[in-house]
């Protein structure tokens, strides 16, 4: 899957302007493609339902499986899957999203 670079600061924006469904969209791209990076193959219907109604475990499958797919690619991600939890049980759910983003951005730029 190819990932395309998102501007964080305007995913957000959309979000809050939208009440939250542009969040929506933005979670299942984001998820699709991260997991994308470990096997092509994988819809990532799993991690886009629990990235939904249980985004704490959502964020850490999506970590794992990213940080796998990277290593496996010889490219070092450091796996921040624990802090995605952490974050998103004390509500701070945005972090981890604009973290994987971000995460996803530098990947499909170099």
């Amino acid at each position: 899957m190819n990932i395309k670079p998102r501007n964080i600061a305007v995913a957000i924006i959309l979000t809050i302007i939208t009440c939250g469904i542009y969040g929506i969209y933005w979670t299942v791209v984001m998820t699709r493609e991260a997991v994308s990076v470990k096997d092509e193959t994988d819809n990532a219907l799993l991690e886009i339902i629990l990235m939904l109604f249980l985004p704490f475990v959502g964020y850490m499958m999506v970590e794992k499986k990213f940080s796998e797919g990277l290593n496996a690619k010889g490219v070092f991600h450091q796996d921040n899957a624990i802090l995605y939890l952490i974050l998103s049980l004390v509500g701070l759910g945005i972090i981890p999203m604009c973290m994987i983003q971000n995460d996803l951005n530098k990947y499909a730029a170099g």
